[in-house]
């Protein structure tokens, strides 16, 4: 259990991060969700209050310094303290590279990799202070193996788990542990409009013949914010039914 910890999960609004906000709520977590989208990332929040839970909502773009800096300071000032950090906003501009605008590029890289960079700089400093923490950065298989038309969301989530690995080194003496997912084929809303007949030549890529759920990723996301992965940093844990071996 996580009762009295205190977790961040970016990207919380749906999905993928609204699964790990929950699993976090339900282990006993305080819980800050933070999401571009205030209004859809608020009602996820006031959901969980109305069922018991302690969780609050913060509208922030990670790919600002100022808005990371700003929702930092919200949940130190209402809970002290920082636990957990779950990097897992990100967005996607898929297209073929001769077609890939800069801005593009860019804004794909500083979401998911330079936003990443920003949260966690951010709370390393609480983290050293009280020399303990879990930092859980979210990737994927695309980082791993790479996808026709994703260059520049590959290129983050490669990045990502460079990332994860260093940064793992520098502060794996003060108690802090880091780790990242790298998950497969999950059912959510961007999957959703791949078409049938792409999804059923993906299922064939997995040995466990489905799409992994939203909340397959939270149950692992809890697993390394427990106790029972004390003794795991710098590894990259793959959710995707075997796809990647």
């Amino acid at each position: 259990m996580l009762t009295g910890k205190t977790a961040i999960v970016t990207g919380a609004s749906r999905g993928i991060g609204a699964a790990i906000g929950r699993k976090l709520c339900e282990a006993g977590a305080n819980v800050a969700l933070c999401s571009r989208s205030a209004e859809a990332v608020a009602a996820i929040a006031d959901t969980l209050n109305s069922e018991g839970y302690t969780a609050i909502s913060t509208a922030a773009d990670i790919s600002k310094k100022e808005d990371v800096e700003a929702l930092i300071k919200t949940v130190q000032d209402r809970f002290s303290q920082i636990d957990i950090l779950v990097n897992n906003a990100g967005i996607t501009r898929d297209t073929l590279l001769m077609r890939l605008k800069d801005e593009d590029w860019e804004a794909v890289l500083r979401t998911n990799l330079t936003g990443t960079m920003y949260c966690t700089r951010a709370v390393l400093r609480p983290m050293i202070r009280q020399r303990s923490g879990r930092i859980i950065n979210i990737s994927s298989v695309i980082g791993v193996m790479g996808n026709a038309g994703q260059a520049s969301y590959a290129a983050a989530k490669a990045g990502i788990l460079g990332f994860t690995k260093t940064i793992a080194r520098e502060v794996g003496t003060r108690g802090i542990t880091v780790n990242a997912i790298a998950p497969g084929f999950i059912t959510t809303d961007m999957t959703a409009q791949i078409p049938e007949q792409h999804q059923k030549q993906l299922l064939e890529l997995i040995p466990l013949r489905r799409f992994g759920s939203p909340e397959d990723v939270a149950d692992t996301v809890y697993f390394l914010a427990s106790d029972a992965a004390r003794y795991i940093t710098g590894q990259t844990l793959h959710v995707d039914g075997g796809m990647v071996m």
